[in-house]
């Protein structure tokens, strides 16, 4: 896979030679409030080129030899209502002034998810939610899902504290994307007790997709995408270097955890450096003292969870990066390289089981966008992964490296995407995408084959914008070749070589009217594909993770072809920016066809006293609703509620799916200022979280009971070193509530984590 990256590696740097001259601008302004009054510390960042700039005590900012084009421009700083602005290059100077609105109220003003593009929110067909950099201090979990998942139509599949699974309208694993700066991110997605090994450090922002997005990215994607953004580069606009960083502390009483991580970077004019070092470690989890009454199977019968300390539930976690960045006329190239390294325990109801997981996850990137003429751009997006996940019976066993499941997966990804502008109202990208990947399976228990994949794909994209309207279309196809290497899984079991194909058309239809310029009206239509994974085809045996024992499609029927899924999702919402209130709300209706999932089968391995369970195909359908409203009644109060409801149906059995989450709802109070005592933003909030009762379960799936949980939290920030420092503190689970929840893993045997006192310090700096 290495000689396909520099082959093509080769031929971009080439590219940047053969381009015809291309000539470049100044972009600078002032930032100045509704008084007139000059705002500083504002991030303004060229979405485009992923760079930004901090305005001075004056208000100014500039950007220095920015490529004649066409950009958008993010206005953010807390406090102020977030703009986004469309700019056009084509001077040697362009000076764009802006004023900024003080508001509590937070909102998306850009999507980079649901196109190949940069595009204002307004012009979104799809339901977009996102992260700030300020946000994800105050919000940052133990992973990215728990992160993530008290946004709408957002939850999380746990295994303890240390292991989430984004859910994305009751659609998660393989059905969910991970990207990350523009790469699919691969790390055997398929288990429920996988976790995506990516930093929740360095970031820009984390912006969710909800619905469909196989146009853009191909298998998998039927149910959303978690995009996740890195910190732009920052480039000197003096004859100095310019030298930034940012040290980022945490603590979590709930588990004795400390996290930590060391951001540094350099900028000279054309020529940006940036690199991270992360570590997150902790203790045995929390849960409340006492006892808890859990639903079974039997409706007349409660089990009995007793509280306290969660044993073998610690882990530990370092990770770091570095990035590079060239521009100049020609456009840029970004080059990084990510790694992400973490042991797990996983707690067991035997106090006495030590069983472990050992990660380790390395990603090179190589990207950029190429100038070829005034209305064509070509990007390419390159990547490398290497991801190592061994699965240990015991600390004894991990200790001497022997892996009951031991898994190396290597993957490659290529994308050329060609950019292209028709006139002023139409643009679009058409482009091909190359993958493969090979993945070994060397423990001692197999559990899956070994396997090398490749697939391809073809795919165009069009958008037209005119006054009230815009449009987007597109379509792709793509064919998967899984090739299955003959594997040994016992004396007496050996799967052979085989070859499987699949492929399928994707696309998408969208439309936004807006009858105001505070109010978008969106729907789309969308066709979304995946293929079985290999783990759905092949597994057989007993997988401790899961605490099963599993079987695939082909396990069941050695003759069979499964098709891949199919999705047909239609969407339809409002967005609302109005004055002091702003407000989404989306309905959908999504129906795949040969819907895998693992079913039980109320039978008990003889063997390993573990429950079976079969994996099967079956129509299904996922309908719901999600809302979120911002209201500020008066200029230090902001009152916000978002909440999602997702009804599932079997439509072979006519019963729910399993892990079907139930409804939630959030409510939080926040008082903030402007300015007091000297420090900026100073807040205090109240949230509560109204979790329903989950009832509407499949057969051989327990209900689970709802529950009320309670936050406080305050903070501040303040000017450090000519940058804006923030200090957060909060309670969760302010009562010590005992709960379980319906996507927790552990819900016959543990409760969910108790009170957690947590306090997280973030601190940049800047040398000119």
């Amino acid at each position: 896979m290495k000689k396909y990256f520099f082959t093509i590696l080769i031929v971009i740097a080439g590219l940047t030679e053969l381009h015809p001259e291309s000539a470049t601008g100044k972009i600078s302004g002032h930032i100045k409030d509704i008084d007139n009054i000059p705002v500083q510390y504002v991030h303004v960042t060229i979405q485009e080129l992923n760079i930004f700039s901090t305005s001075d005590s004056t208000g100014y900012f500039e950007f220095n030899d920015v490529p004649y084009g066409d950009y958008h421009l993010t206005i953010n700083r807390t406090g102020y209502i977030t703009k986004s602005i469309s700019i056009g290059v084509k001077e040697k100077n362009n000076t764009v002034d802006i004023m900024l609105e003080k508001s509590l109220i937070e909102t998306a003003t850009i999507d980079v998810t649901s196109s190949f593009e940069a595009q204002d929110i307004t012009t979104s067909t799809f339901s977009i939610s996102s992260i700030s950099a300020r946000n994800l201090i105050k919000t940052r979990d133990e992973n990215l899902s728990s992160t993530i998942a008290n946004l709408p139509g957002i939850n999380s599949i746990t295994t303890g504290i240390g292991i989430g699974k984004p859910v994305i309208r009751g659609l998660s694993s393989n059905s969910v994307l991970i990207v990350h700066d523009g790469v699919k991110h691969e790390s055997q997605q398929w288990g429920d007790e996988h976790s995506p090994e990516l930093s929740v450090y360095d970031l820009d922002r984390i912006e969710i997709l909800r619905g469909p997005a196989s146009l853009v990215y191909g298998s998998e994607g039927i149910g959303g995408v978690v995009n996740v953004i890195s910190k732009p580069l920052q480039f000197s606009n003096t004859g100095k270097p310019l030298f930034y960083g940012d040290i980022d502390l945490g603590g979590f009483s709930v588990n004795s955890q400390t996290t930590g991580n060391l951001m540094l970077g350099m900028g000279l004019k054309n020529i940006g450096f940036k690199g991270h070092f992360g570590y997150r470690n902790s203790g045995n989890v929390k849960t409340p003292d006492g006892i808890l009454l859990v639903n079974t199977l039997n409706p007349n019968v409660k089990d009995t969870i007793i509280g306290g300390k969660l044993s073998n539930s610690a882990n530990k976690e370092l990770e770091g990066g570095v990035s590079f960045s060239l521009n100049g006329d020609f456009g840029y190239i970004n080059a990084g390289f990510e790694n992400f390294n973490r042991e797990i325990q996983m707690h067991d109801p035997d106090p006495l089981a030590t069983g472990n997981q050992k990660l380790n996850t390395n990603q090179f990137e190589l990207s950029g966008n190429i100038n070829l003429s005034k209305t064509l751009q070509l990007e390419p997006i390159l990547s490398y992964q290497d991801h190592s996940r061994k699965e240990f019976e015991s600390i004894d066993a991990k200790n001497n490296d022997i892996a009951s499941l031991n898994w190396q997966l290597k993957t490659f990804q290529g994308d050329l995407r060609l950019h292209h502008d028709i006139g002023t109202k139409i643009n679009g990208t058409i482009g091909v995408t190359l993958s493969k990947n090979k993945n070994e399976s060397l423990g001692i228990n197999k559990l899956i084959p070994g396997f090398n994949s490749t697939g391809l794909g073809a795919y165009i994209l069009e958008k037209y914008n005119s006054g009230q309207w815009t449009f987007s279309a597109g379509g792709r196809y793509d064919t998967k070749n899984l090739d299955i290497q003959q594997t040994v899984f016992s004396a007496d079991k050996t799967i052979n070589a085989q070859t499987l194909n699949f492929n399928a058309f994707s696309g998408s239809v969208g439309a936004v009217y807006r009858p105001a310029s505070s109010i978008d009206l969106f729907t789309n239509l969308g066709r979304g594909w995946r293929a079985p994974s290999e783990f759905e085809l092949f597994v057989d045996g007993v997988h401790e993770g899961t605490g099963r024992v599993e079987r695939g499609l082909i396990t069941l029927n050695p003759n069979s072809t499964p098709p891949p899924e199919a999705s047909l999702n239609f969407d339809f919402g409002i967005r609302a920016r109005l004055k002091n209130i702003n407000a989404e709300i989306s309905f959908f209706n999504n129906i795949v066809n040969n819907f895998v999932y693992p079913s039980p089968t109320n039978t008990i391995d003889s063997a390993s006293l573990l429950p079976v369970y079969n994996i099967k195909q079956d129509k299904t359908t996922f309908t719901g609703i999600e809302y979120s409203l911002q209201y500020q009644p008066v200029d230090y109060i902001l009152i916000s509620w978002i909440g999602d409801y997702v009804k599932t149906l079997n439509n072979a059995t006519n019963n729910p799916l399993p892990f079907t989450p139930p409804m939630k709802n959030i409510v939080e109070i926040k008082l903030q200022k402007n300015l007091m005592w000297g420090l900026y933003n100073p807040y205090l909030s109240f949230k509560t979280k109204f979790e329903s009762p989950q009832n509407n379960v499949d057969p051989l799936e327990t209900t689970t009971d709802g529950y009320i949980l309670f936050y406080a939290g305050l903070g501040f920030d303040m000017v450090l070193a000519k940058t804006i420092a923030s200090v957060d503190f909060s309670v969760d689970n302010l009562f010590d509530t005992k709960y379980v929840d319906h996507l927790s893993r552990y819900k016959s045997y543990a409760m969910n984590p108790g009170r957690s006192v947590n306090l997280k310090i973030s601190v940049p700096f800047e040398v000119k």
